[in-house]
């Protein structure tokens, strides 16, 4: 029976004894602690060259690049441990390998003189399936969220103790900064609301789990059926998990000064939905089925000031987790664009 903690991990060919989420949250850790340390060595040199206790010599530009390097490399690798932890590390293997073997020389030729404004999937193929032919890339919003809330805590806490540190100093010193300390104050408070919201982030992030959609062929046309592979990891008690196919109408327009724009889903088609089930630690669910796409479907379309887009829209209700939505655009050709086979 396999142990659930080790304190050393063998690597066993391909796989590993250890925990991948613990690994993560290794690194995730180290790196924190490499930014609180050079906060803390830039805290220290400022208040020594405030109190005069150090001049701009060599020893004072030595310290400040040090401390200024570890809180950048401690920084830059805490947001991407962060947004890290929880991947599947099988999948990027099986994704690197799938897409050495595509042949970016035998794409399907491109419309763009013939159809201008429908918009080009170049950036929907460019990522090969490990069950399907092509990858949909996800416009979720929470690992946009994640990484924000990780930026905007590391940089606002550093400025917080920099100038916690000088309060205190000045406090020390018998020289109380009434402004200095409620500025302080201020940020401390800011910052653990920043530092609440981001682990809050963090939990959905790492709780629910990744979602990947793959498709078998691309770009999609009116009258059409599809393979669609949907999986999602995570530990999870799923009341319901549903895949749908949404059409989406959006306007660009001015309003006084300023650009609004605005999105309304004008049609909406569900591929397959599954109640009361449950995703055990370190599986994952996995269901193939087939896109139909409807012959009377307006086709993608970009301009200036309007677009009709398509996409597959994956929704999860699980126990204990606010309800989740993750998108995959997709690109619906007009029917003159199918190139005859030869």
């Amino acid at each position: 029976m396999a142990r659930l903690f080790r304190l050393w991990e063998k690597k066993r060919g391909d796989r590993r004894t250890g925990s991948r989420l613990l690994g993560g949250l290794g690194e995730v850790l180290f790196a924190g602690s490499l930014f609180l340390l050079g906060v803390a060595l830039l805290t220290n040199t400022i208040a020594s060259r405030v109190h005069g206790e150090v001049g701009y010599g060599f020893g004072f530009w030595v310290l400040a690049l040090v401390s200024i390097s570890l809180t950048i490399l401690g920084g830059t690798g805490f947001v991407l441990g962060v947004l890290q932890v929880g991947a599947s590390r099988e999948r990027r293997s099986a994704l690197a390998k799938r897409a050495q073997k595509m042949d970016l020389l035998h794409e399907a030729p491109r419309q763009r003189d013939q159809f201008p404004t429908v918009p080009h999937d170049a950036s929907l193929t460019n990522s090969p399936g490990t069950t399907l032919a092509f990858r949909l890339p996800t416009t979720n919003y929470s690992a946009v969220r994640l990484a924000a809330s990780t930026i905007f805590s590391l940089l606002w806490n550093a400025i917080a103790v920099v100038l916690l540190a000088l309060a205190a100093n000045r406090w020390l010193a018998g020289h109380p900064d009434w402004v200095l300390t409620a500025s302080a104050l201020i940020f401390v408070t800011v910052g653990a609301g920043a530092v609440t919201y981001f682990i809050r982030q963090m939990l959905v992030h790492t709780g629910i789990g990744p979602t990947h959609v793959e498709i078998s062929a691309l770009p999609l046309y009116p009258g059409q059926s599809y393979d669609v592979f949907v999986y999602q990891a995570g530990r999870l008690e799923v009341t319901r998990l549903t895949l749908a196919l949404v059409c989406e109408e959006e306007a660009t327009f001015h309003q006084g000064t300023d650009v609004r724009t605005e999105r309304q889903p004008i049609a909406e088609y569900v591929i397959f939905s599954r109640d009361d089930f449950r995703i055990e630690p370190g599986a994952a669910f996995e269901h193939q089925c087939q896109l139909q796409i409807p012959e009377s479907a307006m086709h993608s379309f970009q301009s200036t000031h309007n677009a009709v887009s398509w996409k597959l829209v994956v929704r999860l209700d699980a126990v204990s987790w606010p309800p989740c939505e993750r998108s995959f655009p997709v690109v619906v050709h007009p029917l003159a664009s199918v190139v005859p086979s030869a």
